[in-house]
């Protein structure tokens, strides 16, 4: 059986403030911050439907393995490769919303030298957190991209009169352990995302924030 990915880590959801404290540039810091959350929202739409074209290519592949018609696994390979090019556009819309929201979070580091001195610290490993989180996920996306090719080529090879199991089983096996491969970068993501929501919030405490994050 072909595998799949796991779901990729969101950051914590916008965070309210609830009193206000800290000083001008770390309330400057929250919203750009906040911003930054509403803008992966598109990030975080894009899971399930990735999920589900997942699956389908799965229940596809599966069925085109127990055909021997040329005639009739066609039309499924059709319907995977679609799916297939259905994830690129999905992953691309993905990427965007991860690159608004980096754009926008990259505002917040000219206001660090603006707090206190014993808050900028904080501020500092937040910044290093979320560097970290966007470089995981631009190797993700890459490693990502190139697995999807791989399915197309999966799909196109399994329509093939003259193919042999020999050379499917190989194309099979590389698609899996490329896959292996995602799901490791996967979860160095998820990571790296749980490393930055840590930080966003040692940040906001230690700046007297008064902010609350909903559960």
């Amino acid at each position: 059986m072909k595998k799949g990915i796991q779901l990729l880590g969101t950051v914590g959801l916008a965070a309210v403030l609830t009193a206000c404290f800290g000083n001008d540039a770390a309330m400057d810091m929250h919203e750009h911050l906040e911003n930054a959350v509403e803008k992966e929202q598109v990030f975080q739409e894009q899971q399930s439907p990735l999920t589900e074209a997942e699956k389908q290519e799965h229940e596809l592949y599966d069925e085109m393995l127990t055909l021997t018609e040329v005639e009739e696994i066609e039309p499924l390979a059709d319907e995977a490769i679609a799916s297939a090019e259905e994830r690129r556009a999905l992953i691309d819309n993905e990427k965007q919303s991860i690159d608004d929201a980096y754009e926008e979070f990259q505002e917040v580091e000219g206001h660090v030298s603006n707090l206190d001195e014993d808050v900028q610290p904080a501020a500092e490993d937040m910044i290093a957190a979320m560097d970290a989180r966007y470089e995981a996920y631009q190797e993700l996306y890459e490693e990502y991209n190139n697995t999807i090719d791989m399915d197309i080529e999966l799909y196109e090879m399994i329509k093939r009169e003259e193919l042999t199991i020999e050379e499917l089983q190989e194309k099979h096996d590389e698609v899996n352990e490329a896959y292996d491969r995602i799901n490791q970068l996967n979860t160095a993501f998820n990571e790296r995302t749980q490393e930055y929501n840590e930080t966003k919030r040692a940040f906001y405490e230690a700046a007297d924030m008064g902010v609350e994050e909903p559960v």
